[in-house]
C-alpha cells in the first residue's frame, strides 16, 4: 500500500504543469510602424530561445526571471534593424512586449553565429562574407540617417510654414498617415489636451507605438508635449 501511494505521488507531481508565462507581441518598422516578417528573435533562456517571425509576430513560454531580448533584421545579406530590451517576468500569465527595431547607431552589434531560416528572399542569411562588410556600410548607414533626419525635420517646418492660412495654422490631414490623423482627432474631441496615458486607452497601442506616434507628431509641429509628475500631458498646436 505505502509502495502505491508513493507512485500515485509522483505521478500527481509530473502531472503538475511547471510554472510558465506566454511572452508575446509585434515587431515593428520604426519608419513606419509596419509589422516586420522575417525578422529574428533571441532570447537568453537556457538553451537560448531563438524565433524568426512569419508575419512579424513572435511568441517565448518563459519561467520567471529577468531576461533580454535581441531582435536583427537583415536586408540583401546585412543588418539594416536591431533592438535590444530587458523585461522581467514575475509570475505564470500572459504578457505582451511589443518592440520597434531602429538602425543601429553602435558599433559592435553582437550579431547571431549560427544559421537561421532564410530572413530575405533566396538569399538567405547573411554570409560571411557579407558579416565581413557590415562595418563598412553601418558607417554609410549613420550618414544617411543624419541626412535624412535633417530633411525630415527641414521638411516638417516647411509643411507647416505652407499650411499656415490667416492668424491661424490648418492640418492638411489628409496628408498624415491614418495612425497621426486618428491621435489628432481624437486631441479635437478633448479640447486639443489630454494625458498621454488617456491616449493610449483611446487608441489601442501599445506604449512603445504611442509614443512613436507622438514623436512624430511633435518633429512635425503639430502637437506639444509637457511632463507633468510621471506622466506627459499632449497639446494640439492651434490651428
Amino acid at each position: 500500500m505505502k509502495f502505491s501511494l508513493l507512485t500515485l505521488s509522483v505521478i500527481v507531481l509530473l502531472l503538475v504543469p511547471a510554472e510558465a508565462a506566454n511572452l508575446h507581441g509585434v515587431i515593428y518598422n520604426w519608419e513606419n510602424l509596419e509589422p516586420l516578417p522575417k525578422a529574428v528573435i533571441i532570447i537568453n533562456t537556457t538553451p537560448e530561445q531563438r524565433f524568426v517571425t512569419e508575419d512579424g509576430t513572435y511568441s517565448f513560454n518563459l519561467s520567471p526571471g529577468s531576461y533580454t531580448i535581441k531582435a536583427f533584421y537583415y536586408r540583401e545579406g546585412k543588418l539594416e534593424l536591431y533592438a535590444e530590451e530587458n523585461i522581467t517576468i514575475t509570475s505564470n500569465g500572459d504578457y505582451v512586449h511589443d518592440i520597434i527595431l531602429f538602425p543601429p547607431l553602435e558599433f559592435g552589434v553582437e550579431e547571431p553565429n549560427v544559421e537561421f531560416p532564410s530572413v530575405e528572399g533566396e538569399n538567405g542569411f547573411p554570409t560571411a562574407l557579407a558579416v565581413g562588410f557590415i562595418a563598412a556600410f553601418s558607417i554609410i548607414a549613420l550618414v544617411i540617417i543624419k541626412i535624412r533626419s535633417k530633411r525630415a525635420a527641414t521638411a516638417g517646418r516647411e509643411e507647416i510654414e505652407e499650411m499656415q492660412t490667416g492668424e491661424s495654422v490648418k492640418i492638411v490631414e489628409k496628408e498624415l498617415p491614418e495612425d497621426l490623423r486618428e491621435v489628432v482627432e481624437i486631441l479635437k474631441k478633448e479640447g486639443g489636451r489630454m494625458t498621454q496615458k488617456e491616449l493610449r486607452k483611446r487608441l489601442g497601442y501599445s506604449e512603445a507605438k504611442v509614443s512613436l506616434l507622438i514623436a512624430d507628431l511633435e518633429r512635425r509641429g503639430i502637437i506639444e508635449k509637457v511632463k507633468k509628475g510621471r506622466g506627459n500631458i499632449i497639446f494640439l498646436k492651434e490651428f
